[in-house]
Formats: structure tokens, sequence, C-alpha cells
């Protein structure tokens, strides 16, 4: 029985179209970052995905430097003047250099409302992971950008 459910379910998974999620995030673009300047931590992330998402064999070269900033601003305080609620602003702006064409600069920003966690190691989690995801977001829009223009 147990043999059955096994070919029956193998037979299923090859024929539903299932993909491993990281072989179809590969785009047609060769992405080498040049240089990166701003938080270390955020830099780092935006490399990685960056390196990720690039074909090492594609005929389609970018090469991008980055600046990128994060602003940590207080919302509101409470009444011994503590922080209770943050803002956390980050901007990326990318300069790309292609051999088909000049210099193009863009650039993205994002803002999250954060509330302040009296434990600090779940505070930089948090934040950490906030990161994180603001990384993939500006890698997306990079990716798309950068397949748009390669169209035109």
């Amino acid at each position: 029985m147990k043999k059955i459910f096994l070919l029956i379910s193998i037979i299923l998974i090859y024929n539903c179209g299932y993909s491993p999620l990281y072989t179809s995030s590969k785009s047609n673009l060769l992405l080498n970052l040049k240089e990166i300047e701003g938080d270390f931590e955020l830099n780092n992330y935006i490399k990685n995905d960056l390196k990720i998402s690039s074909d090492v064999n594609s005929p389609n070269v970018f090469d991008i430097n980055a600046v990128t900033k994060i602003d940590k601003v207080i919302l509101t305080k409470d009444a011994t003047g503590d922080a209770t609620d943050y803002r956390l602003d980050f901007s990326v702006k990318f300069i790309i250099a292609s051999k088909n064409s000049e210099n193009k600069e863009i650039s993205y920003n994002e803002s999250f409302k954060i509330k302040k966690n009296n434990q600090k190691f779940e505070q930089s989690n948090y934040e950490r992971e906030i990161k994180r995801n603001f990384s993939e977001i500006v890698k997306d829009k990079l990716v798309l950008y950068l397949l748009n223009f390669n169209d035109n």
C-alpha cells in the first residue's frame, strides 16, 4: 500500500508543474555589484540577493553601484521620555551602467512603523528581519526594472 501511495504521489508531483523555488528565481541578467556604501547589514543582504538572482551565463551585463541609508525616527514618547514608536526609513540609490546605454540612476524608498519592544534582543531581531524584507523588495524591483529596460 505504501509503495502504491509513493508511486502515485511521485507521478502527481512531476505532472503538476512543480518546480523548486530557487531554480526559477534566476533572471536573464548578470548583475555585477561594483561598489556599495551605507548600512553594512543591509548592504550584505542586497549583495547576496543580487548574487542569487544573477545568471553568470547571461549576455545582459549590468554594473551596479549602490548607496543605502537607514534612518530611525522617533514618532512618539511615553511620559518618562522613552520612545515607544519608531519609523525606519530606508533608501537605496542604484547607479546602473551597461554596455548599450548611458548610466541610469534609480532610487527606492520605504518606511516601516514599529513599536518598541522592551526586550532589546527581540527588537534587534525584528529590525534585522525588516532589513531583510526590504532588501528582497528592492532586489525584486531592480530586477523587474532591468528586465523591462533590457526589453526596450
